[in-house]
């Protein structure tokens, strides 16, 4: 039932992207994957584009997204060759947006024995960027930041500071899916936190 109610909030995000911001339009695309399931990577997007959302922009959907990104005629960039700033221009163009959150996803899931029996632990690490448009740069990077599956939820306030909903415990043994899914999750959250909440000066 946990895992249930975590896939409907997160595929209930795409709705809430459409709210009115006052910061402009971002959208969450194209990223590049080593490992995880095809449900994994799509909770990554849209977790980048919730993320985004916590920022003060709407959010491009992320099939309109994958339209924009088709129409400029690009490959996919890969963990070892991401989008160059004239590709970033033309993308953000076609997908009528402000900000390009991007970035590498990779999945380490395994099983390991606790008590008596087998536990699936899944580590994401990523690494992120944001591109603003206008000044055609990469404004905010973070790099190599991991999230475990496993972590409990009083040591994750930074999670709750910049996701829209709530980060579900995921529940003992198998299978994969639902552990990269809550790796990702805090994974992103702790690489995003000082672009959506900047530390002052």
């Amino acid at each position: 039932m946990k895992v249930l109610m975590f896939a409907i909030a997160v595929l209930g995000t795409t709705n809430l992207f459409a709210q009115s911001s006052t910061k402009g339009v971002a959208v969450s695309y194209p990223w590049a994957f080593n490992n995880g399931t095809d449900t994994s990577r799509k909770t990554a997007i849209d977790t980048a584009g919730e993320i985004a959302q916590k920022a003060g922009f709407a959010v491009v959907s992320q099939s309109l997204a994958i339209k924009a990104w088709d129409n400029t005629g690009f490959a996919l960039p890969t963990p070892k060759k991401l989008p160059s700033l004239k590709q970033l221009r033309a993308f953000a163009k076609e997908a009528k947006a402000d900000r390009v959150l991007y970035g590498t996803v990779s999945w380490h899931t395994r099983s390991i024995w606790v008590g008596t029996g087998p536990k699936t632990i899944s580590t994401a690490t990523v690494s992120v960027y944001a591109y603003d448009a206008k000044q055609n740069k990469v404004v905010y990077k973070s790099s190599s930041v991991s999230g475990r599956s496993d972590e409990k939820e009083d040591t994750l306030k930074v999670v709750g500071a910049v996701l829209v909903t709530p980060l579900v415990t995921a529940v003992s043994g198998g299978p994969a899916t639902p552990r990269e899914q809550r790796a990702v999750r805090i994974a992103l959250a702790r690489a995003y936190h000082d672009w959506v909440t900047p530390k002052k000066k």
